[in-house]
Parts: C-alpha cells; structure tokens; sequence
C-alpha cells in the first residue's frame, strides 16, 4: 500500500511539472491571410501576429514573402497579383520579424480561386536577376537561422535564339565546414521541371562534329552563316562545372528541364530547412551554387555562387566574416573578408552613413582594401567633394567607412515599398599580421544614420583550429650522481600549434644506455668436514670466487605536460611520465676451490690439526639476467630557442615517484 503511495504522489509530481512547462513555453505565433479579388487582379492581405519589441533595437517590423502558386512570387507587404488564367491555385506566404524577440510563425499556405478577366494584361515575370546578362540567379526570403526554414528563389531564363531543354543543379553544404548547415526539404515547380536527383552523374558527352553541325543547322534554319571552331564543347565545360562544385559541396539536387524558349525567364522555389549545427557558424559566409546547363550547345552554360551570412536573429544591421575557423600554419598566407550590412528603418531618407568597425588584433589595417559597397558611389577623393562618394579612415584601431551625400530611402517612410532599397553594405578585405596572437578574436560594427543615435551589430568570430605540431628530440638523461651512466634518448612529441596559452603536450621517448660493467666481487669462504669422533677433520675446501657482472638497459617512457611559451624564445612546463625500464645482462663466476686434506700431530697440549694441500681446481660458470621495471616520474621543464616552432634546446629536472631518486635531461630538440 505504501509502495502505491509513493507512485501516486510521483506520478502526480511529475503531472503538475508537466502543466508548469507546458503554461511557461512562448505560445506558437501563427500567420495567415486573406486574397481579395478587386479590379485588375487579386489583393493578397497577411493577418501577422503582435510583434515582440526587442529591447534596445530599432522598430520591430515584419518582412513578407508570397508565392502566388504560378511561378510568380512577390516581397510586398500587400501585393495585388493577376493571374495568367482563371482556375485554383495554391499560394505560399511566410513572414520574417526583425527586431523581434518571439518564435518565427511557419509559412502558411492554402488553395485560392482566381477569376481572371479576358481583357486584362499579363504582368511581366518578376525575377532575381540583376542588371547583368545572367541566365541564372538565386536570392532567399531571409538569412539562414538554426531550425528555420528558408524559401530558395531559382531564376534561368534563355538569352539565346533558339529554344533549349537542359538541366539545372543546386549545391549545398560546403565541405570547408564540419558540419552540415541545411536540410533539402521541397521543390516547388511550375514550369514542368521534373527532379533529376542522379541525371549529373550521366549528363551526356556528345561528339565534337556532332554539336558542330547540329549548331550549324540550327543557324542555318534562320538564315544566319557562321563558322564555327569546336574548342571546347558545351558538355565538357558542364562537366568541368559539376566537378568543381562536387568537390566544393557534400549534397546536390537536380532537376531537368524542356523547351525554355528565347527570351522566356522561369523561377524555381527550394526549401531548405537550417541544421541545429548551423548554430556554431553564426556570422559565417556560407555559399550556395547553382548551375544552369543546356542542352542545346548553342546556349552557353553557366554557374552562380551566392553568398549568404548564417544569423542569430534577424536584425538587417549585421556584421558576417568569410572565415570563422582559420588555420593558423596557413593564416599568414589568407585573407579575411568582412561584410557590414545596414537598414535604414527611419520615416526619412539617409544622406550620411558611417560605419565604425572595431579592428582586432593581429589584423593589418595597412592592407585594408573595399571590396564592394552599396549604395554605388566612387571612394572620396583627397580633396573634399560635394558628389555622393565613400570615406574610408583609421582612427585608433577603428575602421571607419561613410557614405556621403546619398539617398538611402527609410523602410518606414511613404511611398517606399521595395525593402531592398533602404539597404546597403560594405563589403572589405584585410589581412592577417605575420605574428598575430593565435587566439579567438572578434569585431562588432557601430552604425550611425546621419545624427541619430549609433546602432551596434552582433560580434563575428574567428576562432583558430586546433592544428598540430609534430616535435623531434634527442638528447642525454643521467641521474646527478652518476653522470657517465646515463643513456641517450631520441623521440618525437605532439603539441597544438604555436599556441598562446597554456596547452598539452605528449612524447613518446626511448632511452638507451651502453654496456655497464658493475663492480667486481670477490670473495673466500672454508668449508670444514667433522669427522663423527668430533676432532678429526678431513677434506676440508677453500674457494676463491669472482664475479663480474654487466648490464644494458632500454628505456621507453611516456611524459605528458602542460606548457606554457612565455615568450617567443621561453618556455616553462610541468608533468609527469611513465617509465617502462627493460634490464638485460649476464654475470660471469670464476671459483677457485682447492681441496685440503687434515692431519693431525701430537703436542704437550693434545692433538693439533695440521693441512695437506692435496689439490687446487678452477671452476667457471654464467648466468643471463632478466627484468622489467615500471616507474613514474614527477618533472620540470625549461625550453630556450624557437619555442613556439623551429629549434630550441630544453632542459628537464624531476624525481622517481617510487625511489625518489633525481634525474636530469638535456635534449635539443625542433618543432615543426
């Protein structure tokens, strides 16, 4: 009865435990929306959650982004769209809080009747392609953030004269990071392309002359005359392609697709879900690659890379670095990218943005260079100018970049729809010093628009892999009190790279001493025989024995230590080792015996025994010796020279745990 108590009582325990979490957890923030049909086309209205203001930040405000289930899609908050016909359609709509605190709402999506007058013209295909002649181009609807899902938008259209089937392939998670950063979840299609998952590893290789003249024919069926020389077929530079990214990207998808028509722009949507390890490289660049691959050979191929920050929240003023994980061995020879991007969320234009970027140590502000900015403007000149151009100065450590005379629009001001355009960055390089300090470093951006007050950024990290350094030593080991009997050691040792703070160390040493002869013994004994009276004696011995004994010993030991570089040319460091101590030798035995043989005359004082040496022989013998021995040690170390890596000599003093006996080696050794 009392064991059925307990369990009650538990069970209603952990019941009332249940109902505390489950009242504490942040209610799940839904979205969802209406679509009005009015004149000209369909008006699609979101229904948003309350925002969750976080404290200090800017205005929250929420990003919208609509697929309209035919292949268009839009970033507006409200957009009207027409459809090319009347009939169901399924459309998409998924919601990003900035400045907010709360749980980003799933994407919502149902099925919506369109009615479409006959007299009403078609809008053009919205797109992510830029002013360049780009077939293919990829954008998102937000930044990718751990246990997320992101809308992959994928435009390609043909910019050739002649119509072309193909295929196209999307590569995701780079090899460069441990870890995987997205999950392929769906594809939305709407122009007939089919998955093609495997379709890459068999893309076909026609024959030079074969592409040759069907490239000719298709010219000459439009009346057009060219000669052509077959350097290099469409097929070949497709291939070339795919195996770059294969070797670049642990995953790939791909689908195929028909009769892309000239002038035609298709859009493809891919979601991808954020990996709960994308947590580790937050405020890293990561790449996404996709690659547009005719069939007809008359189209040319092409390949586009974008890059994209991983985020802890989706604030739009930001600071990203292309390397969060640097080798130090190869730092001296990288380069590191930063990008600072800014928002303007006031109800006003900006004219004057400054960015202040705190530089860390080791970074060489002398071979800072911009890479690329927005809004365009040219760098100041010398001389002070009344145009828009960019300033870039040092001030104690500080980068410090501002944009002058510009008209950066306010994501809340009036008439300002495209969120885009209240946007802008700045994109920079900067190398590493020769001697930077090898540990974790970080830089956080301050963002000032015009005279308001300065907004601050995340901090981007870098920290520095482990990497190893493989050691060669070799030296001499003795005890202080018997310095001609030591024995030379060799070994190896493996520590983290040119570390700056305290690290550990292993070795793996073997010690072998020379032959050692031990001191001679000699010593004499008598045997004396009683006969049974008591008085006789008879055939007594006398030996004379003399032993030399040597010994070799090879000696394996394991010390690990905890080290610490002072400086660049000292070092200290403190441990411990195992000694495995493995004696081999022989002892050579020389005997003398020689008989004697007793007798015995008489005296006034009875009868006194007398010898009779009757023989003397020589007897030799040997004997092999055995053992192993297991010790431990206690140590000190000191390293002068190249410490960190290269030469340097070192020197090690310690005590036998068991027999307390002091030791002391001297070893030169070089890090590589």
């Amino acid at each position: 009865m009392r064991k059925l108590f307990v369990l009650f009582f538990g069970l209603q325990m952990l019941g009332g435990v249940a109902l505390f979490a489950q009242g504490n957890t942040p209610p799940l923030r839904v979205t969802d929306f209406q679509a009005v049909a009015e004149a000209g086309g369909t008006r699609f209205v979101p229904q948003l959650p309350p925002l969750q203001q976080k404290a200090g930040a800017p205005q929250a405000h929420w990003k919208c982004y609509w697929e309209f289930g035919d292949g268009s899609f839009s970033f507006e908050e409200s957009p009207v769209h027409r459809y090319p016909r009347t009939g169901d359609y399924y459309a998409l709509f998924a919601a990003t809080a900035h400045y907010d605190d709360g749980k980003l709402p799933d994407k919502h999506g149902k099925g919506i009747y369109a009615s479409v007058p006959a007299s009403v013209d078609l809008p053009e295909l919205p797109d992510v392609f830029d002013s360049t002649r780009a077939v293919i181009r990829l954008k998102t609807n937000r930044l990718p953030r751990s246990g997320e899902a992101m809308a992959l938008i994928m435009s390609y259209r043909n910019l050739g004269r002649l119509a072309t089937d193909g295929q196209l392939f999307l590569f995701f998670n780079e090899k460069k990071f441990p870890d995987s950063h997205f999950r392929y979840d769906t594809a939305r299609t709407h122009f007939g392309e089919t998955a093609e998952p495997l379709y890459s590893q068999v893309l076909p290789a026609p024959a030079v002359f074969d592409w040759v003249y069907a490239m000719q024919a298709s010219l000459s069926s439009v009346g057009a005359s060219v000669l052509l020389t077959p350097d290099l077929p469409p097929s070949t530079i497709v291939r070339e392609m795919l195996a770059n990214a294969r070797s670049t990207y642990r995953n790939e998808r791909g689908w195929s697709f028909t009769a892309l028509e000239p002038g035609e722009k298709r859009n493809l949507f891919i979601d991808l879900s954020g990996t709960e390890k994308m947590l580790k490289d937050t405020s890293a660049f990561i790449h996404l690659e996709a690659i547009f691959a005719p069939s007809n050979p008359i189209v040319a191929p092409e390949r586009y890379v974008l890059e994209i920050e991983i985020v802890s929240s989706h604030d739009p003023n930001a600071i990203a670095v292309s390397d969060n994980r640097v080798n130090y061995r190869l730092v001296k020879n990288k380069h590191l990218d930063y990008k600072v991007r800014f928002q303007n969320n006031g109800e006003g234009p900006a004219s004057t943005v400054k960015l202040e970027v705190k530089i860390p140590e080791g970074l060489n502000l002398g071979k800072m260079r911009p890479l690329d900015w927005y809004p365009k403007c040219p760098i100041c000149p010398k001389t002070p100018s009344t145009g828009s151009c960019l300033d870039t100065s040092f001030v104690s450590g500080r980068l410090v970049f501002t944009f002058r005379n510009i008209y950066l629009p306010g994501s809340a001001q009036k008439g300002v729809s495209e969120y885009d355009s209240t946007k802008g960055f700045v994109k920079y390089r900067i190398e590493p010093e020769r001697d930077m300090p090898k540990r974790s470093f970080s830089s956080r951006a301050e963002i000032v628009f015009d005279k308001n007050p300065p907004i601050y950024t995340n901090f981007s990290r870098t920290r520095f892999k482990i990497g190893f350094s493989p050691g060669l030593k070799a030296g001499y080991g003795f005890h202080p009190d018997s310095l001609k009997q030591g024995y030379f050691l060799i070994g190896a040792s493996l520590s983290p790279y040119k570390s700056w703070r305290v690290y550990p160390q292993i070795e793996l040493l073997t010690g072998i001493s020379g032959k050692e002869d031990l001191p001679e013994t000699r010593y004499s004994t008598l045997f004396m025989v009683k006969q049974n009276n008591g008085i006789a004696l008879q055939d007594s011995f006398l030996t004379d024995t003399l032993q030399r004994t040597s010994r070799n010993k090879v000696l394996f030991e394991i010390p690990l230590l905890l080290r610490k570089d002072i400086s660049r040319v000292f070092g200290l460091g403190l441990g411990g080792s195992a000694r495995i101590l493995l004696e081999n030798g022989s002892t050579q035995t020389e005997a003398g015996r020689t008989t004697i043989d007793w007798e015995f005359m008489d005296t006034t004082g009875g009868l006194m025994p007398t010898r009779n040496v009757t023989k003397t022989e020589t007897l030799k013998s040997s004997s092999s010796y055995r053992n192993t021995r297991f010790r431990y040690t206690a140590f000190v170390d000191v390293t002068l020279g190249s410490v960190r890596i290269g030469p340097h000599l070192g020197l090690r003093a310690g005590v036998d745990v068991g027999s307390r006996q002091p030791f002391v080696q001297v070893s030169a050794g070089m890090k590589l």
